[in-house]
């Protein structure tokens, strides 16, 4: 909107990432609030069970992975939603608040420049978009599913078979064979 109220984009762009981390400080220190915990519990306790199929990776990893999906510019993948990812993740806060503002500056300037392109560039990125939504939606092409599966498919002495361990029995001592019945018992 600054843009096209004629300010230059070295006042439109530094303004809007501003504006957007500004609540992201507070937001990450009040999601590690235990009142706010206890009062959220049910959300977070179902958010917290899908994400953890998920697997952590390394901090370089969740990183790069919440800049990216902070930096995409779609609805749902944004600085606050990416703060609630950093926080069930369990990532540190400036960590979390690095990563949350890069995604947030490379968002920024996708949109600049789609927006500098007027409506020919705002056009050409749909067309990407639909092009690349259709071609990933459209290919019939199926993934193996590999973790479980031996290679070839008939050989199958590379997959654990059997990993269960057993735990030891108890070893029990008898101390008496006395009957122990009645009141004294």
């Amino acid at each position: 909107v600054g843009l096209w109220m004629g300010l230059p984009i070295t006042t439109v762009l530094p303004a809007c990432v501003m504006g957007n981390m500004v609540p992201i400080v507070p937001l990450l220190f009040l999601l590690k609030n235990e009142g706010l915990k206890k009062l959220m519990k049910p959300i977070l306790d179902r958010a917290e069970k899908k994400s953890s199929s998920l697997g952590v990776g390394t901090l370089d990893k969740q990183w790069a992975s919440l800049a990216a999906f902070v930096g995409i510019p779609l609805p749902g993948t944004g600085a606050w939603t990416g703060a609630m990812g950093a926080f069930l993740l369990g990532m540190p806060t400036g960590l979390a608040l690095s990563s949350i503002f890069a995604g947030v500056v490379s968002a920024g300037c996708i949109m600049s420049a789609i927006t500098l392109a007027g409506k020919k560039g705002g056009i050409a990125a749909l067309a990407i978009l639909a092009l690349f939504t259709g071609k990933e939606f459209l290919s019939s092409k199926e993934e193996k599913q590999d973790f479980l599966e031996a290679d070839p498919y008939w050989d199958q002495s590379a997959v654990p078979v059997n990993v269960y361990k057993n735990k030891a029995p108890f070893v029990g001592k008898v101390v008496s064979t006395k009957r122990i019945v009645g009141p004294q018992a």
